[in-house]
């Protein structure tokens, strides 16, 4: 078979046309956010703590599908960069409770504009209906996912 006609198969393939588009995003974002010193799963929590600031740490674990073990790594690097803190819980001193810090809401403003300009640009082949049709059709395709199901991140950093 020769490359064109492959070629042409495999771009009839949904899940390989999703599959190549999200890695190419998806390298987009990693360089956006290595801007800031941090992958893509730090700004995940960031955002996860900006949302619900002073959430016990475990907590934190959960709702973004992290186990301890590596959101300990995650955090400690948020926490060098000045981003968060964490703080004893008053009410229970067993407890972590993780919190912004002024730099950490600076840095999420300025984070969150850098991602908004990379998807702009990434997206603007599409006109602003197709867009939000893709979002629709995404969005479907993603609440039957095992990460959508609460089993779980499965992205690769």
């Amino acid at each position: 078979m020769n490359p064109d006609t492959a070629r042409t198969r495999l771009s009839r393939r949904p899940g390989f046309l999703l599959s190549r588009t999200g890695a190419a995003v998806q390298a987009g974002f990693k360089e956006v956010v290595a801007g800031w010193d941090i992958r893509p799963l730090h700004f995940l929590v960031l955002v996860s703590v900006h949302a619900a600031e002073g959430r016990p740490q475990q907590e934190l674990c959960r709702a973004v599908g992290v186990d301890s073990g590596n959101m300990v790594e995650l955090l400690d690097r948020l926490e060098a960069l000045g981003y968060i803190k964490r703080v004893r819980d008053s009410k229970d001193r067993r407890r972590q409770l993780i919190v912004m810090t002024s730099t950490g809401r600076s840095v999420i403003s300025d984070m969150s504009q850098a991602i908004e300009a990379h998807d702009r640009r990434f997206f603007s082949p599409l006109t602003n209906t197709e867009q939000a049709q893709l979002v629709r059709l995404l969005s479907k395709l993603y609440v039957a996912t095992p990460e959508a199901r609460g089993q779980g991140f499965a992205a690769a950093d």
